[in-house]
């Protein structure tokens, strides 16, 4: 049995150790804590070098294909259709008869028309013969001559409505829509079309050119037109109006392109491209590597693992790329993701590289 001093003694020692344990870890735990503060985080980017390559000034829009020529087909006569000789999709000349209407009225107009000049004309031949031997007035004799004149018009008249009962393409081309049916009653120049055509060899995209950009456009010049879907397709300004419109800036342009294998039909979708110039060995970088700002652009070039911002001078812009004019060389790499987190002398870790 321990005496109470020996006790007193015993707890003494022991909270001694325990202070001594207790001191120990604090010196143990703080120690990281002051590693910490000297430890560098890395920022994990992408990056691409500068490199030379092709790169064209290129201005970018949108159009819709129009038919250089298209017409509403109308009537010039009355009368109930009695045939239709094309569908929606035939291709047709100019003159080719499209439908035809009944002709009974016509021909019987016709007919009665002819006996009445034949009637005239006989007249017209005794007529002569009296007035040659003065036994009728010059008054008779001009006025028969005069009512010979309007008959033959007349007549000429009832031949050009029969030859309207046909109803004819006015251009080359395709049969875009058919409104007429067999049977249906047609009013002589009535505003409801039979047939609409439309040409498409030859099919034009009209774009409002800004008028900054005017003095670099020319009649001419080569434009490319690309759909979906589809190759990209030659092109040429074919016009460009003398006037800018006040209201909004532009000017219209009008680019031509061949369609003589009917690939391209009106209506479609069009983005156009006008290519003012072109470089075949300029300095590129990539887009999504400058960063426009109070206008100025810069990007961030890595050296041993640190970043520095650079101001840089661009020109020509494609797709993907920007010509760099000042501020870079060759081989030069450039952040293309993660600048958000970046500033001057950032510590960088580049985990994709695109040469």
């Amino acid at each position: 049995m321990k005496t109470p001093s020996k006790l007193a003694s015993a707890i003494s020692v022991s909270l001694l150790a325990s202070v001594l344990l207790l001191s120990g870890c604090e010196s143990a735990s703080g120690s990281p804590d002051t590693e910490k503060k000297d430890v560098v985080v890395s920022i994990p980017v992408e990056a691409s070098k500068v490199s030379r390559g092709a790169i064209s000034s290129t201005y970018r829009t949108t159009s819709t294909l129009e038919a250089k020529a298209d017409a509403e087909v109308n009537s010039k006569a009355t009368g109930l259709v009695k045939t239709v000789l094309v569908e929606e999709g035939d291709h047709v000349e100019a003159g080719q008869v499209l439908a035809t209407l009944d002709t009974e009225r016509q021909r019987i107009q016709l007919a009665q028309g002819k006996a009445e000049l034949g009637q005239l004309t006989s007249e017209m031949v005794r007529m002569e013969k009296m007035y040659q031997r003065k036994l009728v007035s010059a008054d008779v004799y001009d006025k028969l001559k005069w009512q010979l004149e309007s008959m033959t018009a007349a007549v000429g008249m009832q031949e050009l409505s029969l030859r309207d009962t046909e109803i004819r393409a006015p251009i080359s081309g395709v049969i875009a829509r058919r409104y007429v049916k067999v049977g249906q009653l047609i009013t002589e120049y009535s505003s409801k079309a039979l047939f609409h055509v439309v040409s498409q060899q030859r099919l034009e995209a009209v774009i409002n050119l800004p008028e900054h950009q005017l003095q670099r456009a020319k009649v001419g010049q080569t434009a490319y037109l690309n759909f979906a879907g589809m190759p990209q397709h030659q092109a040429q300004i074919v016009r460009i109006s003398p006037v800018v419109d006040a209201t909004s800036g532009t000017a219209r342009v009008t680019i031509g392109i061949d369609n003589n294998d009917l690939v391209l039909k009106a209506g479609m979708f069009a983005q156009v491209e006008l290519q003012y110039d072109a470089k075949a060995d300029a300095l590129l970088v990539p887009k999504r590597a400058v960063l426009a700002m109070d206008n100025t652009s810069s990007v961030f070039v890595v050296n041993d693992g640190k970043v520095s911002r650079k101001l840089v001078k661009t020109g020509y812009e494609s797709d993907a790329f920007l010509e760099v004019i000042e501020g870079l060389a060759e081989g030069d790499q450039v952040v293309t993701a993660g600048q958000a987190s970046l500033k001057d002398k950032s510590t960088v870790n580049i985990v994709n590289v695109k040469s």
